[in-house]
């Protein structure tokens, strides 16, 4: 028989490498200008002890949407903005010693007229003993 049969025997478990958060800011505040949102997401990452790589903003004009990356050396932070609508998503991504939820405490302070939901997911990969 494959060994594949029996890997329900093998105690398994995961090692994280890193943790993505989820933030959505809701409310009429949840609206930055290039300049300020690149600045936001600038020290929310030098908070959480990353370091910024490159990034790149593209505006959708004049009162409309906004989207951004940061590229970290332990990994990425991401946003997206509808002003229309009242709401931005930030993705926050870190690996290492990084501590994104510093970042989220950051974003969600600087949006702090608007309600802001955070979500968190460990990042794993699978580890047998």
């Amino acid at each position: 028989m494959s060994p594949k049969l029996f890997d329900h025997y093998r105690k398994k478990e995961e090692v994280t490498i890193g943790k993505h958060l989820l933030i959505e800011c809701k409310g009429r505040q949840a609206f930055l200008k290039e300049k300020e949102l690149r600045a936001l997401m600038e020290e929310a990452a030098a908070v959480a002890g990353a370091t910024v790589l490159a990034h790149h903003f593209h505006s959708f004009g004049e009162g409309c949407g906004l989207t951004g990356v940061l590229v970290l050396s332990e990994s990425h932070m991401t946003v997206h903005q509808w002003p229309e609508k009242g709401y931005a998503a930030f993705d926050v991504f870190m690996c290492g010693d990084a501590q994104p939820e510093l970042s989220a405490k950051y974003i969600a302070e600087s949006f702090s007229d608007s309600i802001v939901e955070v979500r968190s997911l460990d990042r794993c990969l699978p580890f047998e003993s």
